[in-house]
């Protein structure tokens, strides 16, 4: 059997194990709860029913379906799941420890584009589990930037854990353009731009003849595996997310949007805010640190704890993400972030739709994620309060219209040591003199 022939029968049969689960997956009622459809009204004493997997039924004074788990959730509220839109979950677990750090490649290594998340994701991470248990239950798996301007292959995955994880496969891929690319191309933006199209006429011209182009003579600043994973970005198929602050960068990224026809996301953006009416014209969302207001560079120093809330009014779609160094182990403080923004103005139904819809519409999901409507996959959270304040918790998470345990490393330790004078503990651990 070939290789190629086993991989699509292990793509078949992972994709089965997928529809199996979601087949199996309990009938659920949550009843008379204040229910957020994003994507509607507010409902209150509102209705959820989870059938096979996927919402059938979302209003007010629905019947519980003959034999449905029946949960009451008077007093709570009802939201999608949260989606995390630039992460490194299930690629990063220690980030001190190399062989626990997936993310990006050391110093040196000559590949970018070419490097798949899928190829390292691992859905054990225990990091899953803190953050399913904060409410997110869609994340995008994002490589770092090595030495080339390039990433890789980002992918949608669900954060159940299950094996057959991954929702969607080569959903973006990353790049970094402003002062990151300048200081990989003779620390200067020119040089940094110049490269990236570059590698955009290379990959086109790839493209267009792949034997072709193999035959003739190179000088091997190009790999072929990076140009051949540019496909489908230079046919405006596959998002490009450029980590890019500055107003005038941005400016420059439009152009290069247009020039060669791509699908643009922004990552950063600390000065977005200044071009937004652009922004909304190219149809150019934005994933934003809320809290980002201190200018550590040049590019940065119009940051302002505003930005959400002016791109929002300019029309932008917006969505959050954490800052370098919390990728993955704190997605759970999306929301945290997202109420943030909402003392700085930003409407709060909006802040709601930058944590669920938003994203999934950013990669071609929001057909089947991010609100609760009819025939959406169930992903869906019961809250104890206000999702955005910080002392809200999720009570009950569902992914794919099964339910989550809850449970996870850091719930562990609290119940082992919550009890100091217990005498099986460690001695250093036991209370008293």
């Amino acid at each position: 059997m070939s290789r190629d022939m086993m991989s699509t029968l292990l793509g078949a049969a992972a994709a089965a194990l997928t529809l199996l689960s979601v087949a199996n997956a309990q009938t659920t009622a949550i009843m008379n709860g204040e229910v957020h459809t994003v994507s509607g009204d507010v409902i209150e004493n509102g209705d959820v029913i989870i059938e096979g997997g996927r919402i059938t039924q979302v209003g007010a004074d629905l019947s519980a379906p003959t034999g449905s788990t029946v949960i009451d959730a008077a007093g709570k509220v009802v939201t999608p799941g949260i989606f995390a839109p630039y992460s490194g979950i299930g690629l990063v677990e220690v980030s001190a420890v190399d062989d626990s750090y997936d993310a990006s490649p050391d110093e040196g290594f000559v590949l970018g584009a070419a490097l798949d998340v899928r190829d390292a994701y691992n859905p054990s991470s225990t990091l899953i589990d803190i953050n399913r248990a904060g409410g997110i239950t869609r994340a995008l798996s994002t490589p770092g930037i090595g030495d080339t301007l390039f990433g890789g292959r980002a992918a949608v995955i669900d954060m159940s854990g299950n094996v057959n994880s991954i929702t969607k496969g080569d959903a973006a891929q990353v790049a970094v353009l402003g002062s990151g690319a300048a200081l990989r191309n003779g620390n200067t933006r020119m040089g940094g731009w110049a490269v990236m199209r570059e590698f955009l006429d290379e990959a086109r011209s790839y493209h267009a003849n792949p034997n072709d182009y193999v035959r003739r003579p190179h000088d091997g600043r190009f790999a072929v595996s990076d140009l051949k994973a540019l496909g489908p970005v230079i046919e405006g198929e596959q998002p490009l997310m450029v980590r890019v602050d500055g107003a005038n960068d941005i400016r420059t990224l439009i152009r290069l949007k247009n020039n060669y026809g791509l699908k643009v996301i922004i990552v950063g953006g600390s000065e977005a805010w200044r071009v937004a009416a652009e922004l909304k014209s190219e149809n150019i969302p934005v994933l934003v640190d809320p809290l980002f207001n201190l200018p550590s560079q040049f590019e940065d120093l119009g940051a302002t704890l505003k930005n959400a809330a002016r791109l929002n009014a300019a029309g932008v779609k917006i969505s959050f993400y954490n800052p370098p160094g919390f990728g993955a182990h704190n997605l759970r403080l999306l929301t945290q972030q997202a109420g943030n923004a909402v003392a700085e103005g930003l409407p709060y139904d909006a802040a709601l739709k930058a944590l669920t819809l938003y994203p999934a519409e950013m990669f071609g999901l929001d057909a089947q994620l991010g609100s609760l409507a009819p025939n959406k996959i169930a992903d869906v959270v019961i809250w104890d309060g206000d999702p955005l304040e910080v002392t809200t918790q999720p009570e009950a998470v569902f992914i794919n219209g099964q339910r989550q345990d809850l449970n996870n490393r850091q719930v562990a330790l609290r119940e082992r040591y919550r009890d100091l004078s217990r005498g099986d503990l460690p001695h250093a651990y036991r209370g008293g003199d």
